[in-house]
């Protein structure tokens, strides 16, 4: 059985702001970035326990090309999807605000 995704609320943010940062830097780029974003979600929903590691409580998958890393926890029915980091920032800090 497909488990349903859910996101953060905080989640297209996160995507956005990165996504405008590459396009400011190479057109085109933040593009690339939101594809290779769709793909890891892709890949972490269809067995979040293929490569993932856990930090703080939750799992994490790295986004193919781009310091980045999609955080997510899982139960049998449902994947949710709690945003994408740059891996140089302090992962504690960063998931302490997703509440």
């Amino acid at each position: 059985m497909a488990r349903s995704l859910r996101y953060h609320p905080l989640f297209d943010s996160d995507v956005l702001d990165a996504s405008e940062w590459y396009d400011r830097r190479q057109l085109l780029l933040g593009a690339d970035f939101v594809v290779r974003v769709q793909k890891a979600i892709g890949q972490l929903s269809s067995d979040p326990t293929r490569r993932t590691s856990v930090e703080h409580g939750v799992r994490y998958w790295p986004v193919e090309r781009f310091p980045y890393v999609v955080f997510f926890d899982f139960t049998e029915t449902e994947v949710l999807v709690l945003g994408v980091m740059h891996t140089s920032q302090e992962s504690k800090k960063w998931l302490s605000r997703r509440g």
